[in-house]
């Protein structure tokens, strides 16, 4: 593992493609590194084999042009021991991310998502923590939660467009879970109308500030900037909809 600019944390194979996918191709696209820590090898997926799956998110990850790493925590059961939260400061020190991305902490379908956000949560603080723990500290300045199936009013939104395609390719990888027979599908995100909606809603995104697809991010707290963004009409900022002002 090296250092990265921003550190994607996942539950499972395939939340980091679907949630923030979009964000890590503009992140290597602009030069930076990237990496995606997955918290389970989502053993407990209905779909698809613990190897079948290790194959599909390495490609995804080569889609996007990102490292990728396993911590091997239980699928099903994130957060509830204290060695998690040793095992996520541990990736923190290592990798030593800027920034870090992670499921939105407060609600979510699947128990691991926002149990993952939480986790993540708790040990960016502590890995800023000298005495918790072995290696060097380090705290990440920021973390922004990404939406998987709740949805939540953004702090921020993302200009994916460019990178469209990238992030839709990186999903395809997974086609033990997203390609499934409409006769032989086991799951709800298993068919087609799945991922017919993943367009639609990054579309809505995009529309609150003008472009056709966007993420959506959210953030504790205020983010500081040195100046008002949208008065350098040079390079101007995304415009929102009239109706925001």
């Amino acid at each position: 593992m090296t250092p990265v600019d921003v550190l994607a944390v996942a539950a499972h194979p395939d939340d980091a493609e679907v949630g923030c996918g979009g964000v890590l191709a503009l992140t290597v696209r602009d030069g930076r590194s990237a990496a995606i820590l997955d918290l389970t090898r989502g053993e407990l997926s209905t779909s698809g084999t613990v190897e079948s799956r290790d194959e599909e998110a390495g490609r995804a990850a080569a889609v996007l042009g990102v490292e990728r790493h396993s911590l091997g925590l239980p699928d099903g059961d994130v957060g509830v021991a204290p060695d998690h939260t040793d095992a996520v400061i541990d990736a923190l020190r290592t990798f030593r991310p800027r920034v870090v991305l992670a499921p939105y902490a407060v609600e979510d379908r699947h128990p691991d998502h926002a149990a993952a956000g939480q986790l993540v949560r708790r040990a960016s603080f502590l890995a800023g923590v000298a005495k918790r723990g072995s290696g060097p500290p380090h705290r990440p300045v920021r973390i922004y939660h990404y939406q998987l199936h709740h949805a939540f009013t953004p702090s921020l939104v993302v200009d994916v467009t460019p990178v469209w395609d990238t992030r839709t390719a990186a999903i395809d990888a997974y086609a033990s879970q997203f390609h499934q027979y409409e006769a032989t599908r086991t799951t709800a995100i298993g068919g087609a109308d799945f991922r017919g909606v993943l367009a639609p809603r990054a579309g809505a995104l995009g529309a609150l500030v003008l472009v056709t697809y966007a993420q959506g991010y959210y953030c504790e707290g205020p983010v500081g900037v040195r100046a008002l963004p949208d008065l350098d009409e040079a390079a101007p900022d995304l415009r929102t909809y009239r109706a925001f002002l």
